[in-house]
Order: structure tokens, then sequence, then C-alpha cells
């Protein structure tokens, strides 16, 4: 995932452990991404990111005061028509269809192998401008 592209693309991130915030923050700033961090999802809500026009969110499942689909679900009704990732260690059939009514392009499993994250997310957000077509033919 080298930068090769004028356009910078955000990556909301939204998580509530410090540390996988800070390792998916240097991992999408080392690819070329703006990345926006928060470790809360009502701060989420509270700061208007939807408005921001992210391309794409990094959403973990599990976390106090709200899960993360009930995050997406909220900012899927205020028009954020973001990508989304989302990332769990307790993942289930009905998680997984939840997910899919709201439009989560993949969901991967925590501990999330970075070359899948790269990939997910070169694919959902191309930095050389290449269609998601010519990325996968």
């Amino acid at each position: 995932m080298t930068p090769r592209s004028r356009h910078t693309y955000t990556v909301l991130v939204i998580d509530d452990d410090p540390s996988v915030l800070a390792t998916y923050r240097r991992l999408l700033n080392r690819a070329g991404y703006t990345t926006i961090t928060e470790n809360d999802p009502l701060k989420v809500l509270d700061n208007g990111y939807e408005n921001s026009g992210p391309d794409l969110l990094l959403l973990d499942y599990r976390m106090p005061g709200m899960d993360g689909l009930s995050l997406l679900a909220e900012l899927r009704r205020r028009e954020c028509r973001a990508h989304c990732i989302l990332l769990s260690a307790y993942l289930n059939d009905d998680v997984r269809s939840q997910a899919r009514m709201l439009g989560v392009a993949r969901i991967l499993d925590k501990p999330v192998d970075a070359c899948a994250l790269r990939e997910a997310i070169q694919t959902l957000l191309p930095l050389d401008r290449q269609t998601k077509a010519e990325i996968a033919g």
C-alpha cells in the first residue's frame, strides 16, 4: 500500500483500545490515508464525524456505551455513506446478518491480520485510482 494518488482518503477508526488505535493510525498513515481515531462511539455522534465525510469507517464491534453496529445504524440514519469494515472477536451469525443489513463491506476477526486489513482497505479505497475491477482482475 504505497501512496500513489493525489486524493487522500479519510479513514475514521473507532475502537475503545488506545493501543489498537495507535497501531491502526500508524498503519494507515504510512499507507497514505488521512486517519482520525476515536475511542468513544458516543463522541463520534456528538462530534458530527458523519458530516466531515470519512471515506471509510474502521469499526470495532464491542465497545462500552454503544456497540459498533448501533453506532453504524445511527450514522446511516444520519446519511453517512462511508464504506465500513467491522472488526470483532465476538462475531456470530446475528452480528454478521445485522452488519450486512447496514452495508458493512467487510468483517474481519480480531486479532486482525495486518495484511488482510491492508487488502480490505486497498480494495475499498484504492490509492492508485485503479477501479475495483482492475484490482480484482
